[in-house]
């Protein structure tokens, strides 16, 4: 798992380096690398990245417009030196991600055959 994200950070570190844009595109195409380990340990590293790609294709602009909605609440964070972060917006965040996770999981795999669901039998 360990060489799984250092990969993924390296792979959106070089995208980033061509330019600003496609680092950003990447990161929300590997967004869901680390719930995919979390949820299925025994997957893959090729297989968690095409997964995570599959699971945001036509979904990144909806995901970025999720992470504007916490403009708020990062804000709130900054003014009380991290201490609303900490507490309140960090955990609703990774709250509001795992949620994002799980339904897009449920249709990634509702769209999937019979046989794709019984070789992830975790998922």
């Amino acid at each position: 798992m360990v060489l799984t994200m250092f990969l993924r950070d390296l792979y959106i570190g070089l995208w980033s380096l061509l330019l600003v844009i496609p680092g950003i595109i990447k990161s929300y195409e590997y967004r869901m690398v680390p719930y995919l380990l979390a949820d299925c340990p025994e997957l893959d590293r090729t297989e968690a990245f095409r997964i995570s790609r599959e699971m945001m294709y036509g979904q990144k602009m909806n995901a970025f417009v999720l992470d504007l909605s916490f403009i708020g609440w990062h804000l709130l964070s900054a003014c009380t030196c991290n201490l609303v972060g900490v507490f309140f917006t960090q955990p609703y965040v990774n709250t509001t991600n795992a949620e994002l996770f799980l339904q897009l999981k449920q249709d990634y795999f509702g769209r999937q055959s019979a046989y794709s669901q019984s070789t992830y039998r975790s998922f």
